[in-house]
Formats: C-alpha cells, sequence, structure tokens
C-alpha cells in the first residue's frame, strides 16, 4: 500500500520504490517476460495500481476540524504568569482557525549524533504552550512590568491620603521689659506649644485641616492674669488655589498618568506573551518539520542501501558494470551525509524548543529529544480580500501597541492641559476659624473652647505672579511638542500594524499556494520514481536517473511537510498581526489583584 502525506500518515514511497525495484530485477533475472513489451505491462500495470491508489487516497477527505478561534480550552491559569483562561468566549472576531492532527512517531531509529542515544519525549503543541506560559523568562520578565505600574498608580492614589501631625514646642523668653506696663523690670516667661490634627488634600487642589492647640504659658508680669495660664483652640483652615493647580484634572493627573502607565505596562505585557506564543509555536512546527525531514531521508537511505545491495550483486553477478555500483555507493554516502545533517538540525531545534518552554521537567542538560505528536493540517483554507479588510479592523481594536500608542497619546494631553494650567499665576483663597479657651485649667480652658462663645476668623486672598514665567511657558511648549510627536507615533503605530496584517494575510494565501504547488510536485516526483523504476527495469534508463528520482520525491516530501508547517506558522502570525493570539489560544491577560485559582499541572 502506498500511504502518501495527504491522509497525515506515514508515507512509505521510497520503502515502496526499493521493493518495486527488487520484484522487477528479480523477474528480469529469471528471464520472465522477455517478450516483446512484457516487462513495460508488468510495471505498468503495477505502476496503474498504484497511482489508481493515489488518486484514491488523494480523492478521500481529510477529516474536517471545527477550526474554533479558541484551540486549547485547558490551559492553566497561572498567577505568577499573570495569564490564564477567559470565563467568557473570545472578545475579537476569530480569524482562520487550525486543528493540528495527532501523528504516530516519525522518529524510528532515530539516534542523537552527541550521546549515540534515542530518549525521546512526546509532546503536543498545547503542552509546548503551557510550559511556557509557566516557565518562559521572557515571560517572567514581561510581567514584573503590571505590578510595578500598578504600584505607581497607589502611590499616586495615596496623595489623597489624610495625614496626622503632632507639634510640641516648649521655651523660655527672658528679656528687658522696656516698659513699666510689663509689670516687671526683666521680663521672664514659660511657653509651652502642643498641637495635633489631620490635614489632607482635596480634589479641587486644595487642601483642609483641622487640629486642637494648647499653649501654657508661666510669666512673671504682674499684670499677665491668669498666670500661669492655659489657652485652647479647636481650628479649621482651608486653602483652595483659585487658578494655578485649581481643578480636579489638575489634583488628578498623576493618579490619570500612572493608571496611563499602568495601561501601557499591560498592553506591552500582552505583546511580549503573544510574541512568546508565536515564538513557540514556530519552533513546534519546525520541529515537525525536522524530524519529517530525518524520517524521509532515512527512508531514501533505506532505499538507497537496497539498491545498492542488487547492484552489488548484479556486479558480481556480471550483470551490471562498476559504474552502476560506484553510482550506488555514491548515493549511499550521500544519504548518509545529509541524515547526519538533519539529525543535526532536529537535536538543535529541540533545544530551542526546551529554551522556550523553559520547564524544569525538560532541561536543556537532558539528552532527550522532544517529538512532536502532530501534524499540520493538510487542507488550507482559502484567503481572501474579505479577511484582509476584517482582520485590519479588528487590529485597530485588538493590536496592543495600538493601545500602548493610545494610551501615550492620552498622557501627553494631559500634560499638555496641566502645562498650560501651570501658566497661570498663583492665586489662593485662605480661611480659617477657630474656637478658643482661655483658664488657669486646662479642663475649664477646654470647656470655654466648647461653649462657642470666643472664636477667631479669617478669609483672604493670596497673589502671586512669577515675572517672566519661562519656567512654564517652556514647560508648556514641550508639552505641545510632545503631544504633536505622539500624534504622529501613533500613525506610524497604525500603518505598521495594517503593513504587517497585510504581510500576514498575503503569506498566508502564498502558504497556501505553496501547499497545493508542493503536493503536485510530491505527487509528480512519486509518478516520476514510478516510471523511473520501470524504464530502468526494461532497461530503458539509467540507474543514475532512478537514484536521482528517489532524492527527488524525498525532498518533495519534505518541501510539503515545511509547506504545510509554514501554513501553520502564517496562521498564528496573522492571529498575532491581529492581536487576537492570546483569544486564538483562549488565554487572557489576568489583573494582578484578581482572585486567581493555583496552577494546574503540567502535562
Amino acid at each position: 500500500m502506498i500511504v502518501t502525506i495527504t491522509l497525515r500518515r506515514r508515507a512509505g514511497g521510497a520503502r515502496l520504490a526499493a521493493w518495486a525495484l527488487l520484484l522487477t530485477c528479480l523477474v528480469a533475472a529469471c528471464g520472465c517476460g522477455r517478450g516483446a513489451g512484457g516487462p513495460d505491462r508488468s510495471v505498468a500495470a503495477a505502476g496503474e495500481a498504484a497511482a489508481a491508489q493515489l488518486e484514491e487516497k488523494a480523492a478521500t477527505p481529510p477529516p474536517k476540524s471545527d477550526a474554533p478561534a479558541n484551540r486549547f480550552t485547558a490551559l492553566p491559569r497561572s498567577a505568577a504568569a499573570g495569564v490564564g483562561v477567559p470565563a467568557g468566549p473570545a472578545a475579537a472576531a476569530p480569524g482562520p482557525g487550525a486543528t493540528p492532527q495527532k501523528s504516530p512517531s516519525r522518529l524510528e531509529g532515530f539516534v542523537d549524533p552527541l550521546t549515540k542515544r534515542a530518549d525521546r519525549v512526546p509532546i503536543t503543541l498545547e503542552s509546548c504552550l503551557r510550559r511556557a506560559l509557566v516557565g518562559n523568562q521572557s515571560i517572567q520578565i514581561a510581567r514584573f512590568g503590571p505590578a510595578i505600574a500598578q504600584t505607581g498608580v497607589v502611590e499616586a492614589e495615596a496623595l489623597f491620603d489624610p495625614s496626622w501631625f503632632l507639634n510640641n514646642a516648649l521655651g523660655r523668653i527672658r528679656r528687658n521689659a522696656g516698659s513699666f506696663l510689663a509689670g516687671a523690670t526683666t521680663l521672664v516667661a514659660k511657653q509651652w506649644d502642643f498641637s495635633s490634627g489631620v490635614d489632607t488634600l482635596l480634589p479641587t487642589g486644595g487642601s483642609v485641616s483641622v487640629g486642637q492647640a494648647w499653649t501654657y504659658v508661666d510669666s512673671n508680669s504682674a499684670f499677665f492674669q491668669p498666670n500661669p495660664q492655659y489657652a485652647t483652640g479647636l481650628g479649621v483652615a482651608l486653602r483652595q488655589p483659585l487658578l494655578r493647580g485649581a481643578g480636579v484634572e489638575v489634583t488628578r493627573s498623576p493618579i490619570v498618568l500612572a493608571t496611563l502607565d499602568h495601561t501601557i505596562s499591560q498592553a506591552d505585557f500582552a505583546a511580549r506573551v503573544m510574541t512568546t506564543l508565536l515564538d513557540v509555536e514556530q519552533a513546534y512546527w519546525d520541529l515537525a518539520s525536522a524530524q519529517f525531514r530525518v524520517q524521509a531521508l532515512a527512508e531514501a537511505l533505506a532505499a538507497a542501501q537496497e539498491n545498492q545491495r542488487i547492484a552489488r550483486r548484479r556486479f558480481e553477478e556480471g550483470k551490471d558494470t562498476r559504474l552502476v555500483l560506484s553510482l550506488a555507493n555514491s548515493a549511499v554516502t550521500s544519504r548518509q551525509a545529509d541524515l547526519v545533517a538533519a539529525r543535526l538540525v532536529l537535536v538543535q531545534t529541540s533545544d530551542r524548543l526546551k529554551r522556550l518552554a523553559n520547564d524544569p521537567q525538560l532541561p536543556l542538560k537532558d539528552p532527550a529529544v522532544l517529538e512532536a505528536t502532530e501534524l499540520p493540517m493538510t487542507e488550507p483554507i482559502r484567503v481572501g480580500r474579505e479577511m484582509l479588510q476584517s482582520s485590519m479592523l479588528v487590529a485597530m481594536a485588538h493590536r496592543p501597541q495600538m493601545q500602548q500608542a493610545e494610551a501615550a497619546l492620552e498622557q501627553t494631553g494631559l500634560r499638555e492641559r496641566v502645562a498650560r494650567n501651570a501658566l497661570l499665576p498663583q492665586l489662593d483663597l485662605a480661611a480659617g476659624y477657630t474656637l478658643t479657651g482661655l483658664n488657669a485649667d486646662t479642663d475649664r480652658a477646654l470647656s470655654e473652647q466648647f461653649e462657642t462663645r470666643f472664636f477667631d476668623w479669617t478669609v483672604g486672598l493670596e497673589l502671586r505672579v512669577p515675572i517672566g514665567n519661562r519656567g512654564p511657558s517652556a514647560a508648556h511648549e514641550r508639552s505641545v511638542l510632545e503631544r504633536s510627536r505622539a500624534l504622529h507615533e501613533r500613525e506610524d503605530v497604525r500603518q505598521q500594524i495594517l503593513l504587517e496584517v497585510s504581510d500576514a494575510v498575503r503569506n498566508l494565501a502564498s502558504a497556501e499556494e505553496a501547499i497545493l504547488a508542493c503536493r503536485a510536485a510530491r505527487q509528480a516526483a512519486e509518478q516520476t520514481l514510478g516510471d523511473q523504476q520501470a524504464n530502468v527495469a526494461a532497461g530503458a534508463a539509467l540507474v543514475k536517473d532512478l537514484l536521482d528520482s528517489q532524492r527527488d520525491l524525498a525532498d518533495a516530501k519534505v518541501r510539503e511537510m515545511e509547506a504545510m508547517a509554514a501554513y501553520m506558522v502564517g496562521l498564528a502570525a496573522l492571529e498575532r498581526a491581529k492581536g487576537t493570539l492570546l483569544e486564538y489560544n483562549h488565554i487572557s491577560i489576568l489583573d494582578e489583584a484578581s482572585e486567581v485559582p493555583p496552577p494546574a499541572g503540567r502535562r
């Protein structure tokens, strides 16, 4: 039976070619079918049967995939990584999806060129993404950004936290009286001032304080009554800017700026996570392509060794020349060299995937090679102009870079308005009201204070006009320039996003065409190999042509696999260009303050 890659099963074209060549040589050696057209008819019949099987298999439709927007619904939530599974459906319109197919092992007989061991660890794409979300160092480093930015928000909000104050001062006065009305020639007094209260910043930019004050005075003046005495005062004081520094927007600007910084940091974290996931997917499909190449070259080597055995036997029997044997030997050594190089690429790709996953269960020092257990989809989704237009609309709403540019523009706009306010003169309203008490006993002084018969109040305006005002003017001019620059940066980001989406869609369309072309090339290579086997058996072609056909078939199979893997990467790249790669993989960014369940066990 001939099994092609269209059916997502291990191809056996090279092994079939070896058996067909052996059968043909045995028939020729026995002298059977030497009549006119005998060998041609038998080989042609076999070729027609094989072609019929190929057509039958190719006509069989592959299993249909639901192509969900969210491929993996069981990715672990991780408080450490800051990512998890959302409770609801994806927020963005899904793009083309792909459900990879499970594949049997394609590393039979593989040996690590360094350790000479064949240790393998089967792994799925979903498992790789799981491990990367939990262990990838790039994600772990990036997750500190939102946490650090959140502390900035709390720090800015703390400006409105009330403060408790306590003042305590002791003093002694000794000076010449200067007047007989002082009641002593040398005036001596002891004084103790004590006050406590609370003050806070108001959202309007002003400040208010409420406090209780005590003053104790003991003097030698004959006219100081009562002596000693306690003076108390319960007062409230208000200071409110009327021009510069006035208004809720100006006062709360540090909080808004810090919140926007947090938004920018979250968008940067999401962008880094998407970049890492795309790297993981790229590495996974590179691994699948590398191990398929190893398998294809191993099969080509087996076919070349079979050809070498037959050529050596026929040379010893005198039926072939030394040139045929030399060509068979050269083909074997060439296939061996290609296989060694392919094995090296496979091991290096496995290590790169381990590095991205950064799972302690799969350390780089472990010689085991990761083995991809999935094959890419074989039937590409049609790509049209509608996909390009819809993808651009989705990208404008979901790309983290666009969110960062919008937040940065909002920051510059707020800074410009704050700087414009700073151009105004300083005009403050100051007001105060104090209930007072005075007595030789502190308790009576407090009682007198709360009788509200004695009080002080003040209301006033304070004006300060800077001469020249060069500092605020320069700051305002800088803020205007920064806003203009942010406008251009946002437009540049928008155009860059549109370009990336266009490139991703066109690359996907090109990958679709590449799959069809490589599939046709592989089918043509299979047909050519069958024809060359028949021609060599009939003596109408050179053995070198047969060896070239075997090599071309192996290369065609590898190119087809690489084209399908590139298509799968193109799907993920398009989702990243749209900013929906997290939703595509059913991943959400969790707020640090939200309750997060413990991470799920690793697979």
